[in-house]
């Protein structure tokens, strides 16, 4: 039996069958009350077999993942993190209608891991995004909130247009509306900056209780992160950020890293889980949004296990001929070294997107600039190494189409 939300089961019955499964369900054993309304009704959660089956799911294949990527090699590892950040950056952008670039971003990365300075607009949410590998934020207060936009946004949003910063104490304190593609309003952020700082203070109380399941805690503070909408603008990617951080706190952080990925992949999903849960049939039932948002949570899950699994297989084979190439260098002094260099550029090529900066490559197999340059120069000789060029930058990664010949 599926999930069926309050908003379904209006539809479906008359008014007094409705009232009577709503009265049942507000007040069963199984559900959590929350002081937060939605249309005048207080909010709650009601623990479901359907929101519980999803959880043991996602739990599952979560360790599923794990194992998956424990029998990858290191460099493997961080090429995929690092091609699965630059997605996450890339389509939480393009959600809200920001065009970001793969090779800026990555462009970018390398920058802030260089400790270079740089002006780009995108600095604050690439920098933040970096955290999600470093598990060093909290979220326990609004003014946490806040500091993270003036981080993460603040900046982008001024270049953008001034008007949409911050006006009240901390958030916004005029209306804010939310519109569908037909500029149709859907939904009004809560007013005035008292009680959004009030709400808000409140979900944070919700996503740090630990006797709620994290995966609701992180589905239920989403929800009302985009219910109260306390910014102008940039509501979306704070909320994403804040799910996707969570998530790889708690869980793989490769699934953290392609939340907004799979969002946009489910965009018409993901926003009808909002205006339904917003929807006054609904009665302020937030099972409704929990179940939907888990659901996205797991279909992320799902492809991440496929996509990994294929690219194990993709990498296996190319690591059982590597000493069938390796012979046609003939009897060479660097042969060992030759080894190591292709084997890891073959990881970038199979897992990540542009390949490693002849700095990384140095770090990686620990030799000078001179050593690695001379390697490179003799498989580049054969036609297997390919140098990307981005900006300043070059980047390495192996010529699989050459390799494929063998």
């Amino acid at each position: 039996m599926s999930f069926k939300s309050l908003y379904k089961l209006f539809l479906m019955n008359d008014n007094s069958v409705f009232n009577d499964i709503y009265n049942e369900k507000f007040n069963s054993e199984c559900t959590i009350k929350f002081d937060i309304y939605i249309n005048g009704y207080q909010s709650f959660f009601t623990y479901d077999k359907n929101i519980m089956s999803l959880i043991s799911k996602i739990r599952e294949t979560d360790a599923k993942i794990t194992k998956t990527f424990l029998e990858l090699p290191s460099t493997a590892t961080s090429q995929y993190i690092r091609k699965s950040l630059i997605d996450e950056i890339e389509y939480t952008n393009s959600i809200e209608g920001v065009i970001s670039t793969r090779k800026e971003i990555n462009d970018l990365i390398n920058e802030i891991e260089k400790k270079i300075k740089n002006q780009n607009r995108f600095q604050g949410i690439v920098n933040k995004y970096l955290l999600l590998t470093q598990n060093q934020l909290n979220f326990n207060s609004p003014e946490d909130i806040r500091k993270l936009y003036d981080e993460m946004l603040y900046d982008e949003i001024k270049v953008e247009d001034k008007n949409n910063l911050p006006d009240g104490r901390l958030f916004r304190k005029e209306v804010v509306h939310v519109y569908k593609s037909t500029d149709k309003i859907v939904h009004n952020g809560v007013m005035p900056e008292e009680k959004i700082i009030d709400y808000l203070d409140k979900a944070l109380k919700i996503l740090n209780d630990e006797s709620i399941d994290i995966l609701i805690r992180i589905a239920l503070f989403h929800y009302y992160f985009g219910y109260i909408h306390p910014f102008y603008d940039g509501n979306g990617r704070i909320n994403r950020f804040i799910s996707s951080y969570i998530l790889s706190k708690h869980f793989n952080q490769v699934v953290g890293f392609r939340l907004s990925m799979t969002i946009k992949e489910n965009l018409t999903q993901y926003l009808d889980a909002f205006s339904h849960t917003n929807d006054i049939r609904n009665r302020a039932d937030i099972s409704t949004f929990v179940y939907e948002f888990l659901d996205i949570i797991y279909k992320s899950y799902q492809k991440t296990e496929i996509y990994a699994l294929a690219k194990k297989q993709e990498y296996d084979k190319y690591e059982s001929i590597i000493g069938k190439i390796m012979s046609s260098f003939g009897s060479n002094e660097n042969q060992k070294d030759l080894k190591q260099l292709l084997t890891i550029l073959i990881q970038c090529s199979v897992f990540g997107d542009f390949g490693l900066s002849k700095a990384n490559l140095c770090k990686t197999l620990n030799q000078g600039n001179t050593k690695i340059t001379d390697l490179l120069g003799k498989l580049k000789k054969f036609n297997l190494c390919v140098d990307i060029r981005s900006g300043k930058y070059h980047y390495y990664k192996a010529n699989l189409d050459e390799i494929d010949k063998f």
